[in-house]
């Protein structure tokens, strides 16, 4: 069984994603961030960098970076469709974009959620979230450019783009306004949130108060 080191609203969702669209047995192990454990001598034994997600195989070994833990579940599972194998001709395109999200919306998101790590100077971190916004609302319009299916992200199929797009789409507060203009995002979104895994996650992430 593979546990996965989670935390809610962080990038351990598109990973949950995958791992329910694979079939495969898992199991969720809480990382309380606000109180600190991510830094404990523990969990920095697992994974050095003291970040959520990190995944832990089956034979024992970890693995952190949400793009670096799709690939490798796409390696595991090389009969599935949802991650390209090395022959698939939509490999380059597929591992394109899914850098591109784990290293800008992704991050830009961090700045977004958390300008007091980019900068000690409270005067600073309204303009670090301005600056984070106007680069995501760039992002995305990218983003919506180069979405090539009809609610899919590859011409042809349900991919980890589509799941790791919807992720970064679930993080935004105001969809409403993002989906205004960006209609393939939109079409994307509305597929994904339609599969029983995204409802299950969804609500794992953001609960019904």
């Amino acid at each position: 069984m593979y546990k996965l080191f989670w935390e809610a609203m962080s990038g351990a969702m598109v990973v949950e994603l995958v791992l329910e669209e694979l079939g495969v047995s898992y199991k969720n192990i809480a990382v309380d961030m606000a109180n600190g454990e991510h830094r404990s001598q523990n969990y920095l034994a697992l994974n050095p960098s003291g970040q959520v997600p990190a995944l832990k195989l089956p034979d024992g070994r970890v693995i952190g970076e949400s793009a670096a833990i799709i690939l490798t579940l796409g390696d595991r599972h090389i009969d599935q469709p949802l991650i390209p194998n090395a022959t698939d001709e939509d490999r380059p395109h597929f591992l394109r974009w899914l850098i591109y999200m784990a290293a800008s919306p992704y991050m830009a998101f961090v700045q977004f959620n958390h300008p007091e790590r980019f900068s000690s100077d409270p005067s600073t971190h309204l303009d670090l979230l301005q600056n984070a916004e106007n680069r995501l609302l760039s992002q995305f319009d990218l983003l919506d450019a180069a979405i090539a299916g009809k609610g899919s992200f590859l011409p042809s199929r349900l991919s980890a783009l589509d799941l790791y797009l919807f992720m970064l789409l679930e993080f935004y507060p105001d969809q409403k306004l993002l989906f205004a203009s960006r209609q393939n995002l939109l079409s994307v979104h509305q597929a994904v949130s339609s599969r029983p895994s995204a409802r299950k996650i969804v609500r794992r992430h953001k609960p019904v108060i």
